[in-house]
């Protein structure tokens, strides 16, 4: 693949104390320098690096100012943000409103795009600039969460807020965080450069290279052998081992992402059930009874501790109950096949029927052997169930044309109302509600709970309604949570690593000692 580097040559010191360079070995496939391309995890660890927003999330996921120094509530339905002053893009050129109001009006128009960022910005009617760093956001319905969502859109100059996609992966970046841009091979590699001109705390490394190492083999024998600093993804197999060498540290944190299972539930049929016999049947995934009956059959406890080997959690709802905004009423469904086989002779399958379970084979750790397990556990229950493994490349694509009955993937969010917005309400492009729901449930009773939670802005009342949404919504059986994974690093003695919820390893999360 061809090579892009920036206009300026990269000159690393060979030795000395400001030679501080960082190597990362990573799972994660970056196929864009678009900050406004990809709203998936690939993009939301490497872009900001380069590029902020307004806010930015800790590891504790409270918002927190950065491109905004202050916010406030000024009615229902409008927001006053002030812009830092004194920041500079990476070009010289001075950051201003007017970038933030190119940088919205951008997100809704790149063309291509597997998955926009627009649900963040659908709220807003209007951003009325009242000078060059205090703006006011007018939204259609009240919108307790416009800090955390406005966040989530990261800015560009109003100059390169005309750029393409193909601008902005041959090189033309130009943010203005922590590192500056220095080359990039699509799927390959980024190297970023400190930016010394940067408004904040220095940046901890002088140079640091990321590589796509995608395969876990490969990914640890690169740190063995000395040749990354850091990986991601540490496979539960070589925990013990890693953590034992003297050369290196291991770091573990929990993960702000639920491992489920969705199912068709809307359909009169469905392409991958049939009776017993292999004959059409009505979809029995529409009745809620066999909806529990699926989830009350899986074994979380043997996943999360023996498959799993430790680096899980069972899962009740969206996110780990650390999360503010998460219920406390909701708990992992126990394992019980006895009523997992009543439930489905109630709804009227007594000898179940055939099921295909839908999962990608290279997208999470032991994601095939996951789906297996699952559809094993669903088969003592009396379902006939097998999974068809598919290469993540193409399995999004066919999830979003509602090609699976089942299907199993993750969902990572930081923020307790997105996965209701965007899994669980039903499919509504133009309100931008139902963004990832891909089996198209939909339930009126909870839409108007999570409809009612996403408008209410005072946030102690929001947060009960949060509660009642997701109750409902769980209570459903909307989608099957099975569990939380943890994110498991490893790294050369001298490098600490700060594990974040998301979905992330970049430099940020990484100091010397």
């Amino acid at each position: 693949m061809k090579r892009i580097a920036a206009a300026a040559v990269l000159v690393l010191m060979a030795s000395g104390a400001g030679a501080q360079t960082l190597t990362i070995g990573t799972q994660l496939q970056l196929n864009t320098m678009d900050p406004h391309f990809f709203n998936g995890f690939p993009a939301g660890s490497a872009h900001p690096q380069i590029f902020e927003g307004l806010t930015r999330e800790n590891e504790r996921l409270e918002t927190l100012p950065a491109l905004a120094e202050s916010w406030q509530r000024i009615d229902d339905n409008t927001w006053e943000f002030r812009l830092r002053r004194g920041v500079r893009f990476h070009d010289g050129s001075p950051f201003t409103a007017a970038d933030l109001l190119a940088s919205v009006a951008r997100v809704p128009n790149v063309p291509n795009s597997p998955a926009l960022f627009t649900p963040f910005i659908r709220p807003i009617r209007d951003i009325q600039v009242l000078d060059d760093h205090r703006v006011r956001i007018v939204t259609n319905t009240p919108t307790a969460t416009m800090p955390y969502d406005i966040g989530r859109v990261l800015i560009v100059s109003a100059r390169d807020a005309a750029q393409t996609t193909s601008d902005f992966n041959a090189g033309r970046v130009n943010g203005t965080g922590p590192y500056r841009f220095a080359a990039f091979t699509n799927i390959e590699s980024l190297s970023i450069t400190r930016n010394d001109a940067y408004w904040g705390e220095r940046a901890a490394w002088q140079a640091v290279t990321i590589r796509t190492i995608a395969r876990d083999p490969s990914r640890v024998a690169a740190l063995l052998a000395g040749d990354v600093d850091a990986i991601d993804q540490v496979p539960t197999a070589d925990k013990a081992r890693l953590a034992a060498d003297p050369r290196l540290r291991t770091f573990s944190g929990p993960a702000a992402v639920v491992h489920y299972i969705a199912m068709d539930s809307g359909r009169p049929e469905s392409p991958h059930v049939a009776g017993r016999d292999g004959q059409t049947i009505p979809n029995p995934l529409r009745d809620r009874r066999v909806r529990q009956a699926l989830s009350l059959a899986i074994d979380r406890g043997a996943i999360t501790e023996r498959l799993m080997e430790g680096s899980a959690t069972p899962a009740s709802q969206f996110l780990p109950s650390f999360v503010d905004g998460t219920s406390p009423n909701l708990r992992p469904p126990p394992h019980d096949l006895a009523r997992a086989r009543a439930l489905l002779a109630e709804a009227g399958f007594p000898q179940g029927f055939r099921l295909t379970l839908h999962a990608t084979t290279d997208r999470y750790p032991k994601d095939a052997q996951v789906a297996q397990a699952v559809a094993q556990m669903w088969t003592r229950a009396g379902i006939q169930a097998q999974v068809a493994g598919i290469a993540g490349q193409v399995f999004f694509a066919e999830a979003s044309r509602q090609s699976y009955s089942a299907f199993i993937a993750q969902y990572g969010t930081s923020e307790a109302g997105e996965g209701l917005r965007a899994v669980i309400h039903s499919f509504e492009a133009a309100r931008g509600y139902g963004a990832a729901n891909r089996t198209r449930y939909s339930n009126p009773e909870v839409d108007a709970l999570i409809q009612a939670a996403l408008s209410e802005p005072d946030l102690e009342r929001r947060r009960a309604r949060l509660h009642a949404a997701l109750d409902a919504a769980f209570e459903d059986v909307a989608i099957i949570p099975v569990f939380h994974p943890s994110w498991e690093f490893a790294a050369r003695r001298g490098v600490h690593i700060t594990p974040q919820p998301q979905r992330r390893f970049n430099a940020l999360m990484m100091r010397p000692e």
